[in-house]
């Protein structure tokens, strides 16, 4: 995304176009102040407001610490005192307390570890779990708190090792919160605003899919871990079992895994993304399910423990001989 357009560029009636939009979410989860992309983009400080409010971005404090509440702040955090309790004396956000202290080299207390450049780069690993936090993930922030950006994410308990798998990718201490109830599941909440911004940025929420990832089986197998189902079932009572794919989605998303699969060869132009209650979704059985999940699972260094399993013997069991 090119964040260097001028602003002549980008003004057209005072109203910013959606990638504009999604350039202003970015920006100012990564720390940027309503007066700067006001600026930036050519449009008025309380557009900016709105525009973050109507996508679920609280705004941050607008208070500005002086100089003597800086050497205060750093004072009294050494003494002890938590940054949540010096932010709310000062009318700021922990965020804004926290930068005091990195920027005057104060080691901050009790903080988890978590590699903030995680998706930097994409790799076979990063963009495998892009493709389950697409999926399963999701990118908020907390209220009533420092207003750190916080990724997301659930599974049954299950899967728990999914979790521990993906907290190791991060090279997060975060702890693995167990949810009880009449379905047991289990949460990770890792808060890094940089992760979640390159999680935007690859359109997690909206826009175009990155490139990088949308050309990645191991991206589309992450989302298939998370939103798909493979297997096999008889196509009508009391037949045999035969080898099937589901995956639902988003009707942006699953048009762009048919891209995927059919710029590969893995299928004609027989599946479509089809309405599925209040989503979309696309199936196919047989050989062509064979041929997905072959193309999807064969010698991931990463997956799903359950789905893989299944993988390996479906392929193991349907895959045609290649001429």
């Amino acid at each position: 995304m090119n964040r260097n357009v001028p602003i002549a560029a980008v003004r057209v009636g005072w109203k910013l176009t959606e990638a504009q939009r999604i350039d202003v979410v970015h920006r100012y989860i990564a720390g940027q102040s309503l007066t700067r992309l006001a600026a930036a983009f050519g449009v008025s400080r309380p557009a900016v407001a709105g525009l973050l409010r109507r996508r679920g971005i609280p705004i941050r404090p607008q208070t500005k610490l002086t100089e003597m509440q800086r050497r205060q702040a750093v004072e009294r955090y050494t003494r002890g005192e938590t940054s949540t309790r010096i932010a709310a004396d000062f009318g700021v956000s922990g965020v804004a307390i926290l930068d005091v202290l990195h920027r005057r080299g104060v080691a901050v207390r009790g903080r988890c570890t978590v590699r903030h450049d995680a998706f930097d780069q994409i790799t076979p690993e990063s963009a495998y779990w892009c493709g389950f936090l697409f999926a399963d993930g999701n990118v908020y922030v907390r209220r009533n708190s420092n207003q750190q950006p916080v990724v997301s994410v659930g599974v049954a308990e299950r899967d728990r090792n999914q979790l521990v798998k993906l907290r190791t990718f991060l090279g997060s201490t975060h702890k693995i919160n167990e949810v009880s109830g009449s379905h047991p599941s289990c949460q990770l909440h890792v808060p890094s605003a940089r992760l979640a911004r390159r999680l935007y940025e690859f359109g997690r929420y909206e826009g175009p899919i990155s490139p990088e990832l949308v050309t990645s089986r191991h991206f589309w197998r992450g989302l298939v871990d998370g939103d798909g189902s493979i297997g096999c079932y008889p196509k009508r009572p009391g037949g045999a079992p035969s080898p099937q794919f589901r995956l639902c989605g988003e009707r942006r998303m699953l048009s762009a895994f048919l891209s995927f699969l059919r710029t590969d060869g893995t299928t004609g132009a027989n599946l479509s993304v089809r309405p599925h209650k209040s989503i979309h979704g696309i199936g196919t059985t047989g050989q062509t399910a064979v041929r997905i999940i072959e193309l999807l699972y064969e010698d991931a260094a990463v997956a799903l423990d359950r789905k893989a399993s299944t993988a390996r013997l479906i392929i193991a069991q349907y895959r045609r001989p290649r001429r």
